[in-house]
């Protein structure tokens, strides 16, 4: 695809009987042609003749195909291979913008940072979810129980140096923490996601972080980005790209979800 869109970018013409090897020819001034020509003799063999690769032509493969990027990216449309990034396909415009500057903190050797903004990205997908089908996607994934309000009103009432009232206070609070966890669980299961994901994107962004409100307020902000759990995160690329593909997708399903969610017939006649 990127070899047909380098030819049709420069107006170069192809047609059905176009070789993968020939567009080489054609667009003339790419590099990396010996290392696409052993990544096409490998995926022939395997589609064709069942020859499974050996782990050093695989490996061989991922450098020739980072290489041929890394070097051609630039060489055709003047634009450095790591500043296109699949953040350009989320529809949500103010997650894009989070994405965006996720990904300029990271390059800044600011990795913590860009993994808050991710979060917070994440964060903006899921807000006001507005889940289909009444009201019983909205009851199981809302986040609020209610439980530890519970509990503190149990301190309140009775003697606090009651063992049994402490106890029972106690579990109250594990129980809200259990309740939000599975509630969590159960909102990325209905996006249609692996919570597998879900939960290293959890490990890797931080935790005892708070956004408020006004995410335009900059003093704000960067009192967030700039706090112990945020600075003290070094992660590496692969962790840094693994995180933001996750919001990709996450606002992808999101998109789609809202793009099928119709109110029952009769509803939608009165505009109820």
């Amino acid at each position: 695809m990127f070899l047909v869109l380098t030819c049709d970018v420069r107006s170069v013409p192809v047609d059905k009987n176009t070789t993968f090897l020939d567009y080489f020819k054609k667009a003339k001034d790419l590099s990396g042609a010996a290392g696409m020509r052993r990544l096409n003799d490998a995926r022939n063999g395997l589609k064709h003749a069942a020859g499974l690769p050996s782990a050093d032509t695989v490996e061989q493969a991922v450098r020739d195909t980072f290489a041929f990027f890394d070097d051609n990216v630039p060489r055709v449309f003047d634009a450095p291979l790591w500043s296109v990034d699949t953040s350009y396909v989320i529809p949500q415009e103010e997650v894009r913008k989070w994405v965006s500057r996720a990904s300029e903190r990271f390059e800044a050797d600011q990795g913590g940072a860009g993994l808050a903004l991710l979060q917070l990205a994440l964060l903006t997908t899921l807000r006001d979810p507005s889940w289909p089908y009444g009201s019983l996607l909205s009851k199981i994934s809302r986040r609020e129980t209610h439980l530890r309000k519970l509990s503190g009103t149990f301190r309140k009432i009775f003697d606090r140096s009651n063992f049994h009232v402490g106890e029972f206070s106690g579990q109250l609070d594990r129980l809200d923490d259990t309740v939000g966890a599975l509630q969590d669980a159960m909102q990325w299961l209905v996006l249609g996601g692996s919570l597998h994901h879900y939960a290293r994107f959890q490990a890797l962004t931080p935790r005892n972080i708070f956004w408020g409100g006004d995410h335009e307020d900059e003093a704000a902000m960067e009192r967030v980005l700039t706090s112990r759990d945020v600075v003290g995160r070094k992660p590496t690329r692969e962790e840094f790209e693994f995180c933001r593909q996750f919001v990709v997708t996450t606002s992808l399903r999101k998109a789609d979800i809202d793009a099928h969610v119709v109110p029952p017939s009769w509803r939608a006649s009165d505009g109820g």
